[in-house]
């Protein structure tokens, strides 16, 4: 893999941050020429990335750092040292999504944004980007999955890349790939459905629902550290029952009472 794309001087460029960039302007693009459908003006469109990319980007990183205190130093300033460090990579997705959906929900109430409706809009975008996202994350090498036999899995030989040492050179699960396969249909999904009769919040719910699954069964070929929770489940796993049970009850909800959009 090439977590490293190329060096000028001291100057890098990461494959993770250059994807994780394609991933934001990719999902953009789908939406910004659609931005009629909800009548968002331009820059509250602009403000509402800019809110979900900060939140997504701090929320992510400090739920990583809350779970994997223990690993990243023996002191307090060996652990700051870590993160400093190692700024660039270190997230944990779920993280993100619920800083970063706390932060739009304040803003589209200050702005008197209807919520749902602008949710399903933009959530759309979401697995797109999400998509390009892990495939930064695969050619990193971080969140990488557990030893296979079977003959799609990968070998990662780079020494930069942030598999662990023991297991380069080892094949393993892609679940980088899995994942970044899974959100692509998501995304097409998304985008047909949208585009029917639906309740407003549906879209939004449907998402929820389909990515906790999807990451709950990935969860199980990953071969980071996952930490250990309720019978041996990692915390992404325990936080996508809860996300679940939470958009199952609210779609319940939601179908009972509400106008369609269309």
């Amino acid at each position: 893999m090439h977590p490293i794309l190329f060096k000028i001087g001291s100057f890098e460029l990461a494959s993770y941050g250059l994807m994780t960039a394609l991933g934001y302007a990719a999902a953009c693009a789908y939406l910004f020429p659609r931005l009629k459908k909800v009548q968002l003006d331009k820059d509250t469109f602009w403000n509402l990335i800019f809110i979900a990319f900060m939140g997504a980007l701090l929320g992510a990183k400090l739920l990583f750092i809350i779970l994997n205190w223990n690993q990243l130093g023996a002191t307090f300033t060996e652990k700051l040292a870590t993160i400093i460090h190692d700024f660039r990579y270190g997230f944990v997705f779920f993280g993100g999504m619920i800083v970063s959906v706390a932060s739009l929900i304040y803003y589209m109430k200050r702005k008197h944004l209807p919520i749902l409706k602008t949710s399903d809009f933009l959530i759309v975008g979401l697995p797109l980007g999400h998509a390009l996202g892990r495939v930064g994350c695969f050619l990193a090498g971080c969140c990488y999955g557990r030893p296979t036999t079977l003959p799609w899995g990968v070998r990662f030989t780079d020494p930069h890349a942030l598999v662990a040492p023991e297991l380069h050179g080892i094949a393993l699960h892609p679940t980088q790939l899995y994942e970044s396969v899974a959100n692509l249909l998501l995304f097409f999904l998304l985008h047909k459905l949208y585009n029917k009769p639906h309740k407003d919040g549906m879209i939004l719910l449907l998402y929820v629902a389909c990515y906790s699954l999807l990451r709950f069964v990935i969860e199980f070929f990953r071969g980071d550290y996952r930490g250990g929770f309720l019978g041996g489940l990692s915390p992404s796993q325990c936080i996508a029952i809860c996300i679940a049970g939470i958009a199952f009850s609210t779609w319940i909800y939601i179908t009972k009472k509400g106008p369609s959009h269309d």
